[in-house]
Parts: C-alpha cells; structure tokens; sequence
C-alpha cells in the first residue's frame, strides 16, 4: 500500500496532472460538450460518471491519467497531444444537396 505524504490529503497516484494538463483537457470536454449537446452524452463518452465530469470542468475534482486517456480517445487524439493542447481533427462538413435554380422560359 503506498503511504500518503505528509504534505498531501490523499495518496500520490501515479503521476498527476499539472494545471495546464487539466486545462487542456476542460478545454477539450467543452468541444465534446459542443458537438454533442449534452454532458450525459460527454460522460458516456469518456465512460465515466457526468458528476466526476462536471467535477472536473469546474476546478473541484483534480483528474487523473485513466480521464486524460478517455478524453483522448473521444476526440481522436493520442494522450500526449491531448494533454499538450493539440486541438482534435476536424470532421469533414455534411454535404448537402443543392439544385440548381429554375431557369424561366427562354430558349434553352
């Protein structure tokens, strides 16, 4: 069992993430959030509980690495990009069906 440091309330759990890490994965969960609609839609995702999630965004609970993992994933990014703030591969654009206008009369 690993013991806690003193200068800590929990135990040290692999290696953390650092502020800018966690800000580039809110960051991407807000694109998630975007493209999907909704947060329940984000969790099931990332597969973990829209509290934790929403934890997350808003600055109370600090992440780990198995999130980041998760996070990537969804997007379609490696780990590492994801936490370096590499925005995700753009989708290409629905293409839709135009006609071409009706000509009135005339020769044609």
């Amino acid at each position: 069992m690993m013991a806690a440091s003193r200068f800590r309330d929990r135990p040290l759990r692999g290696a953390d993430l650092i502020e800018i890490q966690r800000s580039n994965l809110r960051a991407l969960l807000r694109h998630l959030h975007r493209e999907h609609g909704t947060w329940t839609k984000v969790a099931h995702l990332v597969s973990f509980r829209r509290s934790f999630v929403l934890a997350f965004c808003d600055g109370s609970e600090p992440g780990n690495i198995a999130l980041a993992r998760s996070i990537a994933r969804a997007v379609g990014l490696s780990v590492d990009d994801a936490l370096a703030g590499k925005a995700p591969p753009r989708k290409a654009p629905a293409l839709s069906l135009v006609t071409p206008p009706k000509r009135k009369g005339g020769a044609s």
